[in-house]
């Protein structure tokens, strides 16, 4: 198997698109929310842990033998996280710390203790456990990031020391997350116990991959279904009250990984092409930078030049808000996660 699959970039590109929708709810009544698909666009949040899975096992599964291995492999995606996750952090606080003396706040005083405790929240990666606290971070999208580092360090640690009993590990650690999920009665796990979630979804990435690696499959003819499939399980998500339900994803992103990397049809043709392989390239910085355009975009068109809230409005503020947004993206890529990224492996030794 190819080390990258372009298509499954593609996807990540348009589904980080999505997650700008979901967010932009600050009018939840509104056509351009209020529907069951921008509603659950939340859960692509989880087709980004289980591409992880499936990309780190497709290129570390067989390489992490020595305290070293696992050493390097942690420095890397070290290095690919931290930059921007750093910038994206700091940037927030500062934004916040001059709203806090705009005429423009309309929250209750936050103490600088607040943003440095939140801060520290992120940075540590303990913003999808309760460990330093379980309140939403300041860039409240950063939580995934921490699932996907404590990920990391479950993935190396199964492999450095139960190296023969691997996938064992995996399957009892997601039977383990599931039983946790239905404990909770809580799939959407966020900010206290998301890594739970994230896991899950990394598990099924690591089981995709070795479902795929030594078979050659043509599933062209079920690209369209699937899609047809997944936007019903959103509809049905939507408008039957079981939370549960929500434990259906990480299955079908994985299903859909299958597909969409055994296919040569239309719409694989399409996430190949070079727009969507530079949305997948700059989805990292699209997510991280995603919310604090949306606060910016409201506050300039709706307080500061006080629009009114009608239906075209709200959809001007969106399209901006996703073009500022790819905008700002192809800048953090290249000098933030491209160079400063750079600049960490070299002292790194990377």
């Amino acid at each position: 198997m190819r080390n990258r699959v372009e298509q499954l970039d593609g996807l990540r590109g348009i589904f980080s698109i999505l997650v700008i929708a979901h967010h932009h709810n600050a009018f939840r009544d509104s056509i351009f929310y209020n529907n069951f698909f921008v509603i659950n666009s939340s859960l692509f949040v989880d087709f980004f842990f289980v591409l992880s899975g499936f990309v780190i096992a497709m290129n570390y599964i067989e390489k992490i033998h020595t305290g070293e291995d696992i050493a390097t492999f942690l420095k890397k995606r070290f290095v690919r996280l931290y930059p921007l996750l750093f910038y994206t952090e700091v940037i927030f606080i500062i934004a916040n710390l001059v709203g806090d003396h705009s005429a423009l706040k309309n929250m209750t005083d936050m103490r600088l203790s607040y943003y440095l405790r939140s801060g520290l929240d992120t940075l540590t990666f303990m913003g999808s456990t309760p460990i330093l606290g379980d309140w939403m971070g300041i860039n409240y999208p950063a939580w995934s990031i921490s699932s996907e580092m404590i990920s990391y360090v479950v993935f190396g640690l199964v492999l450095l020391f139960i190296p023969s009993k691997k996938y064992l590990v995996f399957i009892l650690l997601s039977l383990t997350c599931v039983g946790f999920i239905v404990a909770k009665n809580d799939y959407m796990l966020v900010y206290d116990y998301g890594f739970v979630r994230g896991l899950l979804c990394f598990c099924m990435g690591i089981f995709t991959f070795t479902f795929l690696k030594n078979r050659t499959l043509e599933l062209t003819y079920l690209e369209i279904p699937f899609l047809i499939l997944l936007v019903s399980a959103m509809y049905a998500t939507h408008h039957y009250e079981w939370n549960l339900i929500r434990l259906i994803f990480p299955v079908l992103f994985s299903i859909g990984i299958i597909i969409f990397a055994s296919s040569t049809g239309i719409v694989t043709r399409l996430l190949s092409s070079a727009p969507f392989q530079y949305l997948g390239k700059i989805s990292y910085s699209i997510y991280l930078n995603h919310a604090i355009v949306l606060i910016f975009v409201n506050i300039c068109i709706f307080r500061i030049f006080k629009a009114v809230p009608t239906e075209p409005m709200i959809a001007f503020s969106l399209i901006t808000s996703i073009s500022l947004t790819l905008i700002y993206s192809h800048f953090t890529y290249d000098l933030i996660e491209k160079r400063f990224g750079k600049f960490l492996k070299s002292k790194l030794d990377l």
